[in-house]
């Protein structure tokens, strides 16, 4: 055991989180699930619902049935899934079979998901869902992941909500009670000021965001006061979701984020338009304060770190210049200090590796390693010091330098720590200049002796396609065969640029594309 990293990674917990811990491993061990006698009653008579809402929960149950064909039968992930209770839809006609009968389904997380969904579920019409309903929302409030807090805990506070605003009586109203005062604590704690969600991957952003807008339209229909934390959130969140919009309606892949892992952005616009919440009328991921017909346009979301230049229809690029995630749960932290994606006529050309693995294994390591990412990797060592499935130790601290938005091009530059620990203390400095038809990134070690190689993926068929041209600035690339995972271990052909260097004191490379 390295009984140093382990201090390390300690270190960055949450007090709750440490004083949580026993209690969660003290309920997981008697293994029971609750009882479902007794189960409060469904309310009935709802107005009915905008036709964005049942658009949402209809993609979603297709959306998981496609999720849940790639996930490894027989691992931990596809059992928790299996019991989201996506199946239900939106037609109360069509039969849903389930597997909520398992000791995982009584696990919070998927009990707080299947409550949500069971909740939506009733407010459409379908009956017979009471039982099932109790079922779940009693698991998560006798489970509440304190131990974990973050996207855990913000999901089985948003469970509570949606089943207690659905149903009727004293233990109804408690699950309500629960949840609100729980999305009191931690509305504020995980959205940041820029509305992005402060472990830092797009897909639990627009999962949590998701979750929140449900919550509000079933508290809605119910006639219970929506508090305005709630609605001020998720305009915010929504407001991030739109300028974080990628030309092909997707999104960057930074840490641990999939296509398939979360609601599709613009449903997720939708529905939060037809709640009022967010102005449908402007153009998806369209830049505040810029002028109509606006060919460029410059983006610093200073909370969440990230940079967005867009150079008209030409160039779309999202640039991950802050810290790697949440400070006591890093647990979809990659080490990928200063990576980018870019996008080119609308497709994504140069790629992150996304994921393949969620579990301990060489494709998570691969998952989060520095290697797997557009960006430097010091002596052969992660920025920040990733290891088991969700652990990090040692944490990587960026910042953005400088932003310019000249006649010519857009230029960000930025730099990061995280190879501190390594002799001579050295600092990536990076500095990515676009413009209509060419990318040029600038790559400086400030200090340190070791060894350095800076990477680049693309999609192999978008680098067919797009005839895009490669060349290094001050080191040789080589090319090589790679993949990329747009949904979760789903992979693509990839092409792999490697240029590589010896850092005496410092070191300067990078490379130009053209298109």
């Amino acid at each position: 055991m390295n009984l140093p990293r382990v201090a390390r990674t300690l270190a960055q917990l949450h007090p709750v989180q440490v004083l949580a811990r026993p209690v969660a491993l003290g309920g997981r061990a008697l293994g029971r699930g609750p009882t479902a006698a007794l189960a409060p009653r469904l309310r009935s008579g709802f107005a009915p619902p905008n036709a964005p809402f049942v658009a949402f929960a209809e993609s979603e149950r297709v959306r998981g049935r496609a999720r849940l064909a790639a996930i490894p039968e027989g691992s931990l992930l596809h059992a928790y899934e299996r019991a989201y209770g996506y199946e239900l839809g939106a037609d109360p006609t069509v039969p849903a079979p389930s597997a909520w009968d398992g000791p995982v389904a009584s696990h919070p997380f998927p009990a707080s998901v299947r409550a949500r969904r069971l909740a939506v579920a009733a407010r459409l019409g379908r009956s017979g869902l009471s039982a099932e309903l109790a079922r779940a929302c009693r698991a998560v409030a006798l489970g509440l992941e304190l131990h974990l807090l973050a996207n855990h805990l913000l999901e089985n506070a948003i469970g509570l909500v949606c089943g207690g605003a659905v149903a009727r009586g004293l233990e109804a109203e408690a699950w309500w009670r629960l949840g609100s005062r729980l999305l009191s604590w931690q509305l504020p704690e995980q959205f940041l000021d820029d509305g992005g969600h402060f472990e830092l991957s797009a897909s639990y952003h627009l999962a949590l965001t998701a979750g929140l807008l449900e919550a509000i339209e079933l508290s809605q229909a119910a006639g219970r006061e929506v508090p305005e934390l709630w609605r001020v959130t998720a305009q915010k969140a929504l407001a991030w979701a739109a300028a974080v919009r990628a030309p092909d309606g997707t999104y960057p892949l930074f840490n641990d984020a999939a296509l398939d892992s979360a609601p599709e952005l613009d449903r997720v616009l939708a529905l939060g338009a037809a709640l009022g919440l967010h102005d449908a009328g402007g153009a998806p991921g369209s830049i505040a304060g810029a002028s109509p017909g606006d060919e460029r346009s410059l983006r610093h979301l200073s909370a969440t770190g990230w940079v967005i230049l867009r150079f008209g229809e030409r160039a779309w690029l999202a640039f991950d210049a802050g810290m790697d995630g949440a400070a006591y749960q890093p647990g979809h932290v990659h080490a990928d200090a200063l990576t980018f994606e870019l996008w080119i006529e609308g497709e994504r050309a140069v790629v992150d590796h996304g994921v393949s693995s969620y579990i301990a294994d060489r494709d998570r390591e691969e998952t989060r390693a520095t290697r797997a990412h557009n960006t430097v990797e010091l002596g052969g060592a992660d920025s920040s010091e990733v290891w088991s499935a969700f652990r990090v130790g040692r944490r990587a601290r960026a910042q953005v330098r400088r932003l310019d938005r000249a006649p010519s091009h857009l230029a960000v530059e930025a730099e990061h720590d995280g190879y501190r620990f390594l002799p001579g203390a050295p600092v990536h400095r990076r500095e990515l200049e676009l413009s209509e038809r060419e990318l040029v990134i600038h790559d400086e070690i400030v200090g340190g002796t070791t060894s350095a190689c800076s990477r680049l993926r693309l999609d192999e068929a978008a680098l067919q396609r797009r005839s895009i041209a490669l060349e290094g600035v001050q080191l040789t690339p080589e090319r090589s065969p790679g993949v990329w995972y747009p949904c979760f271990r789903q992979p693509r052909a990839a092409v792999v640029f490697s240029g590589r260097g010896e850092v005496r004191d410092g070191w300067r490379g990078g490379f130009r594309l053209r298109w």
